[in-house]
């Protein structure tokens, strides 16, 4: 069995998994043979791709984590808010997960821009899951992990669509409304009794980063449990493979990179390590362009293979990228899933949620080093101004116009980034979002910073990719993870 784009999809393709529609009825069955009719439709339906079964993907079996009937009525019980009824499917959910005793994410997910919530949900429940039986967790506890997986975004469910699937830049307002639904859903359940406090917590906090800088409250992982530091992982990690109509999915290697480099900034680093051990970089089934110009699809991604997968080629032969003599040869793209965060697909809306110029990002920071680093990133995308020290960024703001975001080193001699920061926000009364990137991380900085109403707080070293999200998100007023 193999994935395949319905830009790639043929006429006299066979399913291999049948598509539902956003309630659940069947829209094409198994083993049905799919026709171009079809295949405008499942477009239309804003399906990405189908699993289909031929000589080029023999051998290769890929199965969902939980039934399909199961993850039918999960959908259904999220779209209903019906609470006991996914309370019940949690209880179900963990049951079929335990009794596989081994379980693949190698399935991508079938569905829809429209079914994006429901099936969110029930995704980040399943992540939870597998991350909590990673972590040795009790099924009594599995169930309440799950369970909050289920229920924890259904405050989404009273934001309007048009902000939800807003394919530009978000108002400040729109923005905060957006911010409101871990609340939400906390209102819709805090008076159950039958709903215990953890549920509810973990609802509450799934947007919390363990450095204190999330919402609704910026709490930090001392106060945070073990619940809701799970589901703010699993949430993420399907967010950002998820396709939106205001972005791309992800690729899971570059999903991966993502939640690496949040460790101890946004995310628990001991539950990011559990994830990793389950998420296949290179998921089987999935089709690969190679750097020696060949195409193949995943044949093997188990074990030390997870990295260096095997790869049965068009002409039918494995290649193994593990072995000695073809360490060379790398894996250029997944089809269908495209890695970076300004992909060609994306530049329509890229140019929506940007200003006709490029934004200006002034980096103050002593040490060279670090100056060329954020420069050689960031260069691509934004007008760079490099100074290296506090008094010069503070001359530069008295004799030019204002930079669209201030990265802010801590530790320099003279001027440290801490007063550097309290002269500017007074010179320019806090119109320019600054944003402290840093290698001192003791608790104390931590919230003389988060007083000082900043934009964020970046712990080096740190991934390209994270510090690109976070401009994005502060300069644009929506993440790639809302």
């Amino acid at each position: 069995m193999r994935y395949v784009t319905l830009e790639d999809a043929l006429p006299g393709m066979r399913l291999e998994y049948g598509l539902l529609d956003s309630v659940g009825r069947t829209l094409i069955g198994s083993g049905c043979e799919i026709t171009s009719e079809y295949i405008e439709r499942l477009k239309l339906y804003g399906f990405d791709g189908i699993y289909i079964n031929d000589e080029l993907s023999e051998g290769i079996e890929v199965e969902p984590v939980i039934s399909v009937k199961l993850r039918t009525r999960g959908l259904d019980c999220v779209r209903r808010m019906d609470l006991d009824g996914c309370k019940i499917v949690a209880s179900e959910m963990v049951k079929q997960i335990m009794e596989k005793g081994t379980f693949s994410l190698d399935m991508t997910d079938l569905r829809s821009y429209d079914d994006y919530t429901y099936a969110h949900s029930v995704n980040v429940a399943i992540l939870s899951c597998i991350i909590g039986i990673g972590m040795q967790m009790k099924e009594e506890e599995l169930v309440t992990l799950v369970t909050a997986g289920l229920l924890h975004d259904l405050g989404k469910l009273s934001i309007p669509s048009e902000i939800l699937n807003k394919p530009g830049r978000l108002s400040k307002e729109e923005y905060e409304l957006m911010k409101s639904h871990a609340r939400l859903s906390y209102e819709f359940i805090k008076e159950r009794w039958d709903i215990s406090a953890y549920i509810k917590n973990a609802v509450l906090y799934h947007h919390e980063n363990v450095d204190g800088s999330g919402y609704p409250e910026g709490i930090t992982d001392e106060e945070l449990t073990i619940y809701a530091r799970i589901l703010h992982v699993a949430d993420v990690y399907d967010a950002l493979i998820s396709k939106r109509p205001y972005k791309d999915g992800y690729s899971p290697y570059e999903a991966c990179e993502y939640l690496m480099g949040g460790c101890g900034i946004m995310f628990d680093a001991e539950v990011v390590a559990v994830l990793l051990k389950y998420v296949p970089l290179y998921p089987k089934g999935m089709a690969v362009n190679l750097s020696d110009g060949r195409k193949g699809v995943v044949y093997e991604n188990s074990g030390e293979h997870n990295l260096r997968p095997v790869i049965r080629l068009t002409d039918y032969r494995l290649l193994d990228l593990l072995d000695s003599k073809n360490l060379s040869i790398t894996i250029l793209s997944s089809i269908g899933q495209k890695a970076g965060i300004e992909i060609d697909s994306e530049k329509e809306r890229l140019e929506m949620t940007r200003v006709a110029r490029k934004a200006r990002v002034l980096i103050v920071d002593d040490m060279k080093a670090n100056l060329q680093l954020l420069k050689y990133v960031l260069e691509s995308s934004y007008e760079i101004i490099l100074v290296k020290s506090g008094k010069q960024a503070i001359s530069y703001l008295q004799t030019n116009p204002y930079p669209d975001i201030i990265l802010m080193d801590i530790d320099m001699p003279e001027m440290d980034g801490i007063e550097t920061t309290k002269c500017i926000q007074q010179m320019t009364d806090r119109k320019i979002p600054i944003l402290f990137v840093t290698a001192i991380c003791d608790r104390e900085t931590v919230l003389m910073c988060r007083n000082m109403d900043v934009a964020g707080y970046i712990l080096r070293p740190f991934k390209p990719v994270y510090i690109k999200s976070e401009i994005k998100r502060i300069l644009t007023g929506r993440s790639d993870v809302d």
